[in-house]
């Protein structure tokens, strides 16, 4: 891994780091305990989404963007 900048470098490692924590979380867990866990983070930020932009659409006009997609593709 010889990178000409440190920005490169750094995307490396993070990408190891996160390979590693992936691994230790795949061996503390059970695969389906797993799976659960994040169906339920998935439909727990979805339900956080629609209220943050009822909330935001309260303050801004509808012709504005919001914040956040209206639909999220959730493949589990």
């Amino acid at each position: 891994m010889i990178k000409k900048t440190i920005k490169h470098a750094l995307v490396d490692v993070g990408l190891i780091f996160s390979a590693y924590n992936l691994r230790r979380i795949f061996n503390l867990i059970d695969q389906n305990l797993l799976k659960q866990y994040l169906k339920v983070l998935a439909l727990y930020f979805g339900v956080v989404t629609a209220v943050f932009n009822a909330f935001y659409g309260l303050f801004y006009s509808k012709n504005e963007e919001c914040f956040f997609p209206k639909r999220i593709l959730i493949v589990v």
